[in-house]
Order: C-alpha cells, then structure tokens, then sequence
C-alpha cells in the first residue's frame, strides 16, 4: 500500500489534491472499484470513462491539464509512469526459500548469499552464482558458468557451459543460452556456394555429406539484459556470442553462434539475427525482422517489422519491407502499388484510342 503522496513523489510528477490518500491497486479506468483504486489515463480517450466509473485518484498526463477527479497526479510521459506504478505495485514471479531439497548442486559450484534454488534444479561443476539470485524450478545450469547478482532465472531455462550472465539479468521460461550453434561444412563445394558467387540460378554441386563444425565459444550477457521466453541464444564456435547491457529480447527470437548485439536494444518477437551478424547499440528490430550471416546494423538504426535485410543497414537509418530498403523507398513503393489499378484502367482506355485512330486513319 502507498500514499498518493508518495506515488506523486516517486513518478516525480505534480500531485492535486490529498497526498494521504491510500492506495491498494493501479488499474486502468475501466477496473476502478473503489477508493483505494488508481486509474491510470494514457490519453484523453478515456476522460468519459472516469465520470461514469465515479474514479477519485487518477494518474494522467500534463497535457490534458486539470482532469475532473478529486485527487489526480500530472506526469510528462504517462507509459513511463506506468513503468515506475508497476516497480511500485510489483507482483514477483514466486520463488522457494533458500534451495529446495530435489535442487542437484555440484560440491564444487559456489551459490551466494541469499539465492533461491527451486525444485529440481541442477547446477553443474564450478558454476558460481552471485547473491541474491533466483532460480524458480527446473533450470538447467551446465559448468563453469558464471551468473551475476540480483538475476532472476524462470522456469525450464537452460544455460550452457562457460556461459556469463551479468547482473539484475532476467531470462523468461524456456529460453536456451548456449546451444550449439547451427554450422555444418561439406567436404566439397556444397549446393550454396555453387550458386552463391555469381547469382546462379542452377545448383551444380551437391550436399553428399555433411559435417558438423561444433561449438566451443560461449555466450556472454551483460548486466541488465532480458532475454523472452522461448528465446534461443547459439554459443561462438571459438570464441564468443555476445548481448549487450540494457537490451531486451522478446519471445522466440534465435541469435545465431558468434552474433553480437550493442547496448539497449530491442528485438522483438520471431526476429532471427544469422551467425556472426553484428548490431550495434539502440536498434529496434521489429517482429519478424530477420538478418543473414555476416550482415552489419549501425548504432540507432530501427529495421521494421517482417522486413528481410540483404545488405548491411548504416546508422540511424530506418528500413523496411523484403528485401530492406530505407523507409521513404518502401513507402513511396506502397503508394505506386495502390495507384496500378487506376494506371491499367487509364492504358487499357489509350489502347483503345490508339486502336481506334489508327482504324480511323486506315479508313482515310
């Protein structure tokens, strides 16, 4: 429970009306059930809501000025807002006490002070895990791994050998740190590279065997990191794949061996980053995105949604569609499109008038 007083301060925002007001909930202004209730108003959109539902405590935005509620708190950036509330009113996902009693732990890991290890967890050889650390039920931590402080593991995670996660690091159910990258070699010249050099359109050589290539790098993610559910991460062949601090991964991504990604990224959903592609700090790959091997993105670039990247992106350029292309083009390309149908009724019309003059011209 906090005050309004307090909520105020903490979202550093202008408070009208009693600070001693008690709060229990944020909801949105729909949910409002009573006085310890907090709407949370993003827009103006839902300022009718907040008479009809009798709403007495309100969070909103600067922009809208006084609202029409007792008690309100005026912020400049409303989705931040509901950021610092959720800090507030947090609900942490459930964690045992200390380490459950079906945990395996290596006699030679070493487990910090005030770690949580769940039910059927297993921790490998001379793994060493920070303070404070939780690890919810039946992950999965190989040897010589190192995971930072304050990290919170769910459920079903697996983390390979000689991993590193940093600090305050969050992994969601599911995800694979450090499986063997996807990298296979055939003795002779294989059906890609028979056709990759000049663009050929006719396989000339054949994949009769293939041969695995193994993975003996690891995976390193810095502090602050949080990697979605179902999210796979291949460990370097040699050397390292590497996440910078302050990114955030979303759901089912796959980041192939030796790939990179800066600082304060965000990927999100079924995107894929091929082996050994470099991103560097503050992209935002939307969902579906996809770049090959070997592709490079600049600092700040934004690749759109399902848009296919061929070519390396430079910096703080925005691009989109398959293949990619700078915004303005795909855009531009959208608008030619929905202009066809017009343009093949206009030449079907000067087909006709030509044939019809020159009928007319034969004629005389």
């Amino acid at each position: 429970m906090k005050t309004l007083g307090q909520i105020a301060k903490y979202l550093d925002g202008e408070l009208r009306g009693n600070a001693d007001i008690a709060i229990t909930r944020v909801v949105h202004p729909a949910l409002v059930r009573g006085p310890e209730d907090l709407a949370l108003v993003l827009s103006g959109n839902v300022l009718e809501l907040l008479k009809q539902n009798q709403v007495t405590n309100a969070v909103a935005p600067a922009e809208l000025g006084p609202i029409d509620v007792p008690n309100f708190v005026l912020v400049p950036r409303p989705r931040l807002a509901l950021a610092r509330l959720l800090e507030l009113f947090e609900r942490p996902a459930y964690s045992i006490e200390g380490i459950h009693p079906s945990a395996v732990i290596d006699p030679t890991a070493k487990i910090g002070a005030n770690t949580s290890i769940g039910p059927n967890c297993w921790i490998g050889p001379n793994t060493v895990i920070g303070t404070g650390c939780r690890l919810v039920s039946n992950v999965s931590i190989g040897a010589d791994v190192k995971i930072g402080n304050q990290t919170l593991v769910h459920a079903g995670v697996f983390i390979g050998d000689r991993c590193e996660i940093g600090d305050h690091v969050i992994i969601q159910p599911n995800a694979t740190i450090g499986a063997d990258g996807f990298s296979f070699v055939t003795p002779e010249r294989g059906s890609v590279e028979s056709v990759r050099p000049n663009k050929k359109t006719e396989v000339t050589s054949f994949n009769h065997e293939i041969v695995r290539v193994n993975s003996i790098g690891n995976v390193v993610i810095e502090d602050h990191v949080e990697i979605g559910a179902g999210t796979c991460i291949d460990r370097g062949t040699l050397g390292e794949t590497r996440i910078g601090s302050g990114t955030k991964l979303d759901n089912l991504i796959q980041v192939g061996h030796n790939a990179s990604i800066g600082r304060n990224c965000l990927i999100v959903a079924l995107s894929g980053l091929g082996g050994s592609s470099k991103v560097g700090d503050r992209v935002v790959m939307g969902g579906q995105s996809g770049l090959p091997d070997h592709m490079t993105v600049g600092d700040d670039a934004v690749i759109w949604a399902q848009a296919g990247v061929v070519g390396n992106v430079p910096a703080k350029q925005a691009v989109g569609s398959t293949p990619a292309v700078p915004m303005r083009d795909f855009l531009e390309r959208e608008v030619q499109l929905k202009r066809l149908p017009t343009m093949q009724r206009q030449l079907k019309e000067l087909q006709q008038a030509v044939a019809d003059l020159q009928k007319k011209l034969g004629q005389g």
